[in-house]
């Protein structure tokens, strides 16, 4: 009896520490900037856009994953010390820094048509010309934070208060060395969406004008998002069972 507790115990630890051990997969923006387009928001069908980034300079790598409950965070990157993102349009400039890993959401996520693995980039008009294009789906079910929230809401005017929703993203696109340029269909449950999203700031921003498209500059630096597997209640249980059998076998050796 006590070596089967104990091979249950050291079976549920070596289980459930390989896979922390293996669940953080963390996208580096080394430094990131150009000009950016959105369009499509306001013909009558947010749900569908597109969005067009030229004139890029930069590089990074992002990290997939395989589908699964997650906890994604946005922090510093690989250099330390801050990470700082700022967006122009028409004239006007909005930046932040952050300096600690900040959690914006939780819940579960996949992604379809990408192999799970390290993807590097880097752009710039030295870099050798290419051109390719893509396809790749997003689903997700889960909440933001309040801090999150609170954010969008004084940065954009809106008022929200359920932190929680669901959705999908359909993504076509073309990368080049010096552009990125996306074609996305939306489906969203329980919060707007982003294209409905950016139709009620443009409207609220401009009402009375059949504003079709927005662009301006945007530059990132030094910024990591990393997304780290929350444990499935199975592998939960199968942790407990373990102390529960290490508890047991020290429980005999006292009474021995």
């Amino acid at each position: 009896m006590k070596k089967t507790a104990l091979i249950a115990a050291t079976a549920a630890l070596a289980t459930f520490s390989t896979g922390a051990s293996a669940a953080a997969y963390v996208s580096n923006i080394d430094a990131l900037s150009g000009n950016f387009a959105i369009s499509g928001f306001n013909d009558g069908s947010a749900n569908t856009y597109s969005v067009s980034l030229t004139n890029l300079i930069g590089s990074g790598s992002f990290v997939t994953g395989p589908s699964g409950k997650y906890a994604v965070s946005v922090g510093p990157g690989a250099a330390g010390g801050s990470g700082s993102g700022s967006v122009t349009v028409a004239g006007a400039t909005i930046s932040r820094s952050i300096s600690s890993d900040t959690l914006v959401f939780t819940g579960d996520a996949a992604v379809s048509g990408i192999t799970p693995g390290t993807y590097g980039f880097v752009f710039g008009s030295a870099v050798p010309s290419f051109s390719f294009d893509f396809g790749f789906g997003v689903g997700y079910n889960g909440a933001t934070t309040p801090a999150v929230l609170g954010l969008l809401n004084s940065l954009l005017g809106f008022s929200f208060v359920d932190p929680t929703g669901a959705g999908s993203l359909a993504v076509t696109g073309t990368v080049t060395n010096t552009s990125v340029t996306l074609n996305i269909e939306e489906t969203a449950d329980g919060w707007p969406g982003a294209g409905e999203l950016l139709k009620q700031l443009v409207d609220s921003r401009f009402p009375g004008l059949p504003i079709q498209a927005i662009g301006g500059d945007f530059a990132v630096s030094n910024v990591a998002i990393t997304a780290t597997q929350v444990p499935e209640p199975a592998s939960l249980a199968l942790l407990g069972l373990g102390l529960a059998g290490l508890g047991a076998v020290r429980r005999r050796k006292q009474a021995a």
